[in-house]
């Protein structure tokens, strides 16, 4: 039986436009969020209230990622910047600036030993940084589209990413090159994820059955050794515009066009909760690593903070 929440634990206001993206510290202590305000706000899950209020940034911020430490934040920004900004946490300061993308940073992602970052973006390239000495190592390129998620592996030497192309590739990051692609895994989806072991593939659209006015939502788990599918979740009633898994995998967060939040047991395949409280389209979810907290955001401005271990 699927049970339906409507209070969050906290409400988080302060953005004054579209939260894009939500992330959680290594430690769990800290939420950094997005905005198309264009600032990045740094948050206590634990009390809900804002830290730091990060500003630096042009125009939207689109990505966020934390470095394994917890000590770095990086940050991707909308194309009259295209860049990938780094920040000190504990200061809240700005510490270097990547340039080199074109248009959109869409994602962005630490090395499991902190040395490298992969950003991808509309432009359809991969980048790798060796951050801490501001400089591209190698770009990497063969997406006809452009590239909407990138994750490394656990043993950071090999990368994925994901193209609006319908193509998932696998890079070697010591050379650069191409391992492996993995045709036809999604199809235009708006809302794309990676396990924390890079061993699944959330993709989140929306198709229209015969007959229906209405898109309804879905989500598609896959495989990435063998590219199999492996499981459709159906239950909101337009698009997903974002997904997330969980630190072990088990569950899967998808967040909906319709304004609510569904929590998914992916070893059953079925629902386990709706959270409603969004009052429009919601466009980023992330599960802490803890398994304390899920939090949601999206063009409402607002961050609700699930408390859901």
């Amino acid at each position: 039986m699927t049970t339906t929440l409507s209070k969050p634990k906290f409400v988080l206001r302060g953005h004054t436009n579209w939260v894009y993206d939500v992330t959680f510290s290594p430690d769990s202590s800290r939420l950094a969020t997005a905005g198309w305000d264009h600032t990045i706000r740094l948050w206590d899950p634990m009390s809900g209230q804002l830290n730091t209020t990060l500003r630096g940034h042009s125009t939207e911020v689109y990505c966020l990622a934390f470095s394994p430490s917890g000590e770095t934040l990086a940050s991707g920004s909308a194309n009259n910047d295209s860049g990938v900004r780094l920040w000190d946490v504990s200061s809240g300061t700005p510490v270097g600036t990547l340039l080199g993308h074109n248009n959109v940073v869409h994602d962005i992602a630490f090395s499991p030993d902190e040395k490298l970052i992969a950003s991808v973006s509309y432009d359809k390239t991969v980048r790798l940084w060796d951050w801490q000495n501001q400089r591209e190592r190698v770009v990497l390129q063969g997406h006809r589209r452009q590239v909407e998620a990138v994750a490394f592996t656990s043993d950071g030497t090999a990368l994925c990413s994901a193209s609006a192309d319908t193509i998932a590739r696998r890079w070697d990051v010591q050379t650069g090159k191409l391992i492996h692609e993995y045709p036809a895994v999604l199809p235009w989806a708006h809302a794309l994820a990676f396990s924390s072991t890079l061993s699944m593939f959330a993709v989140g659209y929306g198709h229209r059955p015969p007959g229906s006015r209405r898109p309804q939502g879905m989500a598609r788990i896959w495989h990435l050794r063998d590219n199999r599918l492996v499981q459709t979740m159906k239950g909101h009633r337009n698009w997903i515009y974002s997904v997330a898994f969980s630190a072990d995998a088990q569950r899967l967060a998808t967040g909906g066009w319709d304004g609510t939040v569904k929590l998914w047991d992916l070893r059953r395949g079925v629902e386990l909760m709706t959270l409603k409280n969004h009052i429009d389209v919601v466009r980023t979810v992330a599960f802490s690593p803890d398994g304390r907290w899920l939090a949601s955001a999206g063009y409402d401005q607002r961050v609700c903070l699930w408390e859901i271990g």
